[in-house]
């Protein structure tokens, strides 16, 4: 039993998210480590993007409509950070389906030759 995570629920909640990326990437044919990175850089970009407009959408919203500012400045907040945490989960899926999938090495077989 781990403190942080008693009942397992994140755990479960990141292999249900990491069998869709793998999904999608079987679905994809994104069967090289290149194609794996590539998705990784095109989903960073992505994400910059978003926050950049985001931010631009907060700057325009406080020129206009500066009684606003603070409901609209904290829905920013909300999506800058849920767009962070969906990268970073991203690239750790895509991570370890480049370390299962495309390696070509398994924990298990690693273990049971050493």
């Amino acid at each position: 039993m781990k403190l942080n995570d008693p009942f397992g629920r994140l755990e479960r909640r990141h292999q249900v998210g990491y069998e869709t990326v793998r999904d999608s990437l079987n679905r994809n044919n994104i069967d090289t480590v290149e194609g794996a990175r590539t998705i990784i850089k095109d989903t960073k970009k992505r994400a910059l993007k978003l926050v950049v407009t985001a931010i631009a959408a907060g700057l325009l919203t406080y020129l206009l409509l500066p009684k606003a500012l603070l409901v609209v400045g904290g829905l920013i907040v909300l999506a800058v950070a849920w767009v962070i945490a969906w990268t970073i989960n991203g690239e750790r899926y895509i991570n370890r389906y480049i370390e299962e999938e495309l390696s070509g090495g398994n924990k298990e077989t690693d273990a049971a030759g050493t």
